[in-house]
């Protein structure tokens, strides 16, 4: 039902130089998300970080986790904010039993590249430096554009010399801003979710006047070697397929720890999409999940 629901937009090509364009498509987002109820159990809090609005979903009825979980959204990097994502936040939370920090980072066309990325990077030192919580304490998920993000903030740690979390979650990563991956054309018809000239021109409006295969916008060119455990989970039919498979056998070659958790039938960013109505009672979603929730119980154990 859903991927019928997609498929039909599929073909719609957006003008990322229309701002009323931008803000009906950031409307519309919220309010299909607005359908997903946030897990029970959680509490939310609204601050900001910095300049970066941020909610903090924390369990009710239990001790705070000493795990705290950095949410980077997805959203094309021209839209979404953590509030869109609230109720796949709350799920992480109660899922995986962590604090969750998700943030609204700046977006395109109004902030283009380094702007994400810096808000990223300026929310995790947050955490190191004025919440005095350790490195081996954090997790940063990221799911889709967020994925990309999140790799991109790690790259960034590693040619800083600063600590990297305990481990990181991508989910259907944007990890190739040059389109050079194969499943950009194999896959091509067989995306439910992504109009392939839409993500070209998002693509454009990212790096603004940056070069796309700067590894802080495709992560796939990083040097990968101080990199934590790695979580990708992608479906077979994205046109990002590739963006998870060919960076995943690149970090392996760097000696990093990475699994790989290929579903099919699915679509892009599915798990993001658990709690909407119906939805997160189909086992491919719960089991998305679970295999999240495996993740990070060995990384904790490690």
């Amino acid at each position: 039902m859903m991927k019928k629901q997609m498929r039909k937009g599929k073909d719609y090509e957006f003008d990322f130089d229309d701002p009323e364009a931008i803000e009906n498509f950031r409307k519309t987002l919220a309010r299909m998300f607005s359908i997903m109820r946030k897990a029970r159990g959680i509490n939310i809090e609204q601050f900001q970080i910095g300049n970066i609005p941020t909610e903090k979903h924390t369990l009710k009825s239990e001790i705070p986790s000493s795990i705290i979980l950095l949410h980077l959204h997805g959203g094309g990097y021209f839209s979404g904010t953590a509030k869109d994502y609230r109720a796949f936040a709350s799920s992480l939370c109660k899922k995986l039993q962590v604090q969750v920090y998700s943030i609204s980072y700046r977006l395109v066309p109004e902030h283009p590249y380094p702007a994400a990325l810096d808000d990223a990077y300026y929310a995790y030192k947050w955490l190191l430096e004025e919440q005095s919580i350790p490195a081996e304490n954090i997790i940063i998920l990221g799911d889709s554009v967020g994925g990309g993000l999140t790799l991109a903030l790690l790259h960034r740690l590693s040619k800083l010399g600063l600590p990297q979390p305990k481990c990181a979650i991508c989910l259907s990563p944007w990890t190739d801003l040059t389109f050079t991956n194969n499943s950009y054309e194999t896959n091509r018809e067989n995306d439910d979710f992504f109009n392939y000239t839409n993500l070209v021109n998002a693509a454009k409006k990212y790096k603004g006047k940056e070069s796309a295969d700067n590894p802080e916008i495709s992560p796939i060119f990083a040097d990968f070697k101080d990199f934590p455990p790695i979580f990708l989970q992608v479906d077979s039919t994205e046109m990002l397929l590739d963006d998870s498979l060919v960076i995943a056998e690149k970090m392996k070659k760097q000696g990093v720890s990475v699994t790989v958790d290929v579903l099919d039938g699915m679509f892009h960013d599915f798990a993001a999409f658990f709690r909407m109505p119906v939805m997160r009672f189909a086992p491919e979603f719960k089991q998305a999940i679970t295999n999240i929730r495996e993740f990070v119980d060995s990384c904790e154990r490690s």
